[in-house]
């Protein structure tokens, strides 16, 4: 038997299989329900599928997709899928059931994720989940990618008006995102994806470490802003963050290492543990593992498939 997962993220789609290395992972194009629609993302959830199963036919199959936490939305990606002549077994979850998979499957601790989108999930005794934060570019994503580029683009704007201190961000933004001139930077970024805006998160994080004091003060507060969500989570819990262990997930968090380094120094400081980074297809691997424990119905991953919506 061998089991398939895919983490289908703000960004990128991920598939990998279970065990470790029964199938040739790979990656597909992403879709999200919320950005694309229903009907544009099972074509490409069918699509994604196609491709990760050139080689073998999976056992059962989790698909972990952004913005599908809802349950109606999953029932009508599944049954669209299965009207598009997928035959095996299929789970649609949301992609954070499967960064929960990948950072919290050995017991009580705490998962910061930060990527295109931010959130926060502790594992309480009990086995529960609790989530804090991931609601959305528009209202929530506090400490994501495209937190840190809006936050400093705003800063940038509020220069230009002369309602904030002046800030090399305002040139850097405007050359980095091709807008015809500083005025026009809120305009070119109101037509990008949240996945283009946070693609320019490397220039903020240049500006910040070249000295310039409000993109220093964009990166703490976007730092500040993960802390917060990590200890809301931990809270809900009922946890403390005495020994707690961690885990980071995410594109920002694995490959931005300056605010990884800053939020793990914040949380360490009031008692957690050094955080446990997961690796960038760690989530996809995760999605495979509750594949596999939603077959055999195994604690927790088939709890977690079934009647988790985080």
């Amino acid at each position: 038997m061998v089991f398939l997962g895919l983490d289908v993220g703000g960004s990128k789609c991920r598939f990998e299989w279970w065990p470790v290395g029964s199938g040739i992972g790979g990656d597909a194009a992403s879709v999200q329900p919320a950005v694309h629609g229903i009907e544009a993302t099972v074509e490409g959830m069918i699509a994604a599928l196609r491709q990760a199963t050139r080689v073998a036919t999976p056992t059962a199959a989790v698909c972990a997709l952004a913005g599908a936490g809802d349950a109606k939305t999953r029932e009508a990606l599944v049954a669209g899928v299965r009207a598009g002549g997928v035959a095996f077994p299929l789970a649609v979850v949301g992609d954070v059931v499967a960064a929960a998979a990948a950072g919290l499957a050995d017991g009580p601790a705490v998962l910061v994720w930060s990527g295109t989108g931010s959130f926060a999930i502790a594992r309480a005794a009990n086995g529960e989940l609790h989530r804090v934060g991931g609601r959305g570019y528009l209202l929530g994503d506090q400490g994501s990618a495209y937190d840190f580029v809006r936050r400093a683009a705003a800063a940038a704007l509020l220069a230009v008006d002369g309602l904030g201190p002046t800030t090399a961000l305002t040139a850097a933004l405007t050359a980095a995102f091709a807008a015809p001139a500083p005025e026009r930077l809120g305009a070119v970024l109101q037509r990008l994806s949240p996945g283009e805006v946070a693609a320019k998160l490397p220039v903020v994080l240049a500006t910040a470490a070249a000295g310039d004091m409000v993109a220093k003060a964009v990166f703490a507060d976007g730092v500040e802003a993960l802390a917060m969500l990590a200890a809301a989570a931990v809270r809900q819990a009922g946890l403390t963050s005495t020994a707690l262990p961690v885990a980071f997930g995410g594109g920002v968090l694995t490959e931005a290492a300056a605010i990884a380094e800053a939020l793990s120094v914040r949380l360490q400081a009031v008692g957690a543990r050094a955080p446990r980074v997961i690796a960038p297809r760690g989530a996809a691997q995760a999605a495979a593992w509750l594949a596999h424990g939603w077959h055999h119905r195994l604690s927790p991953q088939y709890e977690w498939v079934n009647r988790v919506a985080l």
